[in-house]
């Protein structure tokens, strides 16, 4: 009996002498004993959230400490631990440490450990606002993933020259009968960098690829709030082709809402300049597999009743730190009335029975950069319109009579919003020569 006391004894002695020193020489801690006691009292309740060692299980447990966090995001005990994960795995720095960027910090280099009453708990995703359809409902193994993690950012409450609200609905945006959950913050108001109050949607795009949801970003160009009906944006379910040149695509509804090189035209492309143009159409060259371009639209230049773009991009309060408006018009060849500074290519790209029209300018050098400047021309409620350009990639001193043309159909169905179409998921240009800030 007496043998067993003593090791009883021996075994608290060694216990209570491991714990005393672990806790005075945090290198003393073995993260295969530590790790698991300390999740466990936070699971039980045993140790309060306020007094748990999160520094330890984020920095100075390894591996072991950071898989603990990220199993408590997902099967911690209640919503609190799940939501403090969260944060202390986003938030919880030591002295010197860098963070590269984070929700609310650029990068950080801290005096002093991060304090529990220093931590900015993340947005509860369950209590945003849904905007399902009868019969929708999020999956719970979403919630599991991004309960804590949606990026919404909304302003300070005392803000009120804003409106911000962050919105979640579900929309099959591929064709796959597999809803996608759109994540979409939503500010009106003025934003500072703006002359004019606007309204702006930023989309998070979560798509299934395999058992996971993957995210992807897709921010609408902010429209000025006076040139717009309504400020929400909508799917739609109509279908299109895209251009492909050379192995680029051009893609007329990406995100690009501003063309930051210095050599684009200006917007001196008025109707009245373009008008001689439109005996001279017949004599753009077309590109492989065009169809012939429509009588149609040199009736229209004509008659000077082609409608041109409003300014996509509200102005900016200081043009020359954030750039210019992106370029909207005619084609350049149009308004220098030089037939052979462009080719076409004719085709119906939206598949609603009436043929569109792209216009490809000869390239552009500037520095290292060489593209091409497109415009694409559809035919809107019985009017010829230009719908979009952009600046494409070009390949330097490749004629495009010798280049790979093609139409490929689009998988992604397209987001509307003031006028102007995106679509999410759909390859844009792989080449960034045309941007010179890159």
């Amino acid at each position: 009996m007496k043998w067993m006391l003593r090791g009883l004894a021996v075994i608290v002695v060694l216990s209570v002498g491991y714990g005393v020193l672990a806790n005075y020489v945090p290198r003393a801690r073995i993260a295969a004993i530590c790790v698991p006691a300390e999740v466990l009292g936070i699971n039980l309740g045993l140790v309060p959230l306020n007094r748990a060692d999160w520094g330890y299980l984020k920095l100075r447990s390894g591996k072991a400490g950071l898989d603990a966090l990220r199993d408590l995001e997902i099967h911690g005990a209640t919503d609190k631990i799940r939501q403090t994960s969260v944060a202390v795995q986003d938030q919880w720095l030591e002295a010197g440490h860098v963070i590269p960027g984070g929700p609310f910090w650029g990068d950080t280099v801290q005096e002093k450990e991060t304090r529990f009453s220093e931590l900015r708990m993340p947005l509860d995703g369950k209590t945003l606002e849904q905007d399902l359809t009868p019969g929708q409902a999020i999956p719970e193994r979403f919630w599991q993933t991004y309960r804590y993690r949606l990026q919404c950012l909304l302003p300070p409450a005392n803000d009120k020259s804003t409106r911000s609200e962050c919105r979640l609905s579900m929309a099959d945006m591929n064709g796959d009968n597999q809803p996608e959950i759109i994540l979409d913050n939503h500010v009106i108001g003025d934003l500072g960098t703006y002359i004019k109050p606007v309204a702006r949607h930023r989309l998070v795009i979560y798509q299934i690829y395999g058992a996971e949801r993957k995210p992807f970003k897709m921010p609408l160009c902010p429209v000025v709030l006076e040139q717009i009906d309504r400020v929400n944006f909508k799917v739609s379910q109509q279908k299109f082709d895209m251009l492909w040149v050379n192995d680029h695509a051009v893609n007329f509804f990406n995100d690009d809402c501003l063309i930051y090189e210095n050599s684009a035209p200006t917007l001196t492309s008025g109707l009245n300049q373009a008008q001689a143009m439109a005996p001279l159409l017949t004599r753009i060259d077309l590109l492989p597999s065009s169809k012939p371009i429509p009588l149609s639209l040199a009736i229209a230049l004509a008659n000077r009743s082609i409608v041109l773009p409003s300014s996509m991009e509200p102005p900016f309060i200081d043009q020359t730190e954030w750039g210019a408006p992106s370029f909207q018009g005619l084609p350049p060849c149009f308004i220098a009335h030089d037939p052979d500074a462009c080719m076409a290519m004719v085709a119906d790209i939206d598949h609603d029975g009436r043929d569109d029209v792209i216009i490809l300018d000869r390239e552009i050098h500037k520095d290292v950069s060489t593209w091409r400047l497109a415009t694409l021309l559809m035919v809107r409620q019985g009017n010829w319109t230009v719908v979009a350009n952009h600046a494409a990639c070009a390949e330097k001193d490749r004629n495009l009579e010798d280049s790979d043309v093609k139409l490929k159909p689009v998988i992604w169905r397209s987001i509307e919003f003031a006028g102007r179409l995106y679509l999410p998921g759909e390859p844009s240009d792989s080449c960034t020569q045309h941007f010179l800030y890159l």
